[in-house]
């Protein structure tokens, strides 16, 4: 396997009322191609903050992330704009569909950006909904979807977009046992497929699916 992601002495500081609070302190990481980690750890340990650099929507105050051989740090807006459309899927708790779409809208939302045209956009999010085993209900809006089925879409939406990597973000947090575990079930296959994963999870059960687990406390990675 090959380095997708390296993270060297990442700092992340926020500057409130309290005064300065470190919330990535001197974080140093690699994801090789193909790995499926967990990243764990209690409210407030940083997990949020870290996925947010590695998703290219926030940047460290200091250190350097590099990106499928990209040094993140010094691109411009237009350029983490592209990486994060053609390098990265976002899986999050909250699902994140449009409610007026339908589930094959909602899916077609990333290959719209790339213009790519209808009939293109049409057979990738068919061939998306049918792999989390939402073909016949690509037709309801989210509204009509159960919380797991809603979680397949949005998995669905990241399938489409053929990203190197997925970050999810909770993807089990609101979801039943079963539910849940028919989410990890498909992002396994997604990392049998060769997509690198990383999710971010408390949830002990949830981590123990992954290949490599990486805990985070106050901002450190310990383990």
């Amino acid at each position: 396997m090959s380095e997708l992601i390296r993270l060297d002495n990442i700092c992340r500081r926020y500057k409130t009322k309290g005064g300065i609070v470190d919330a990535l302190d001197h974080v140093s990481m690699k994801i090789e191609k193909g790995e499926f980690a967990a990243v764990i750890g209690q409210s407030g340990s940083g997990k949020s903050t870290l996925m947010n650099i590695l998703g290219c929507l926030d940047l460290p105050t200091s250190g350097q992330y590099y990106l499928d051989g990209n040094a993140v740090s010094g691109l411009d807006e237009k350029s983490l704009s592209f990486l994060r459309s053609r390098v990265i899927g976002f899986v999050f708790q909250s699902f994140n569909l449009i409610p007026t779409l339908s589930a094959k809208e909602n899916v077609e939302l990333p290959l719209i950006y790339r213009r790519i045209n209808k009939a293109q956009r049409s057979e990738i999010a068919e061939a998306a909904l049918e792999k989390v085993g939402l073909l016949a209900r690509m037709s309801h809006r989210p509204a009509e979807l159960s919380g797991g089925q809603q979680q397949r879409v949005a998995i669905a939406r990241a399938i489409a977009a053929a990203p190197k990597l997925l970050l999810a973000d909770e993807p089990t947090g609101s979801l039943d046992k079963k539910s849940g575990e028919e989410i990890m079930s498909i992002m396994q296959s997604m990392n049998d497929d060769g997509v690198t994963i990383i999710i971010i999870t408390h949830d002990s059960n949830i981590a123990a699916m992954a290949k490599r687990r990486i805990k985070i406390s106050d901002g450190r990675i310990i383990s």
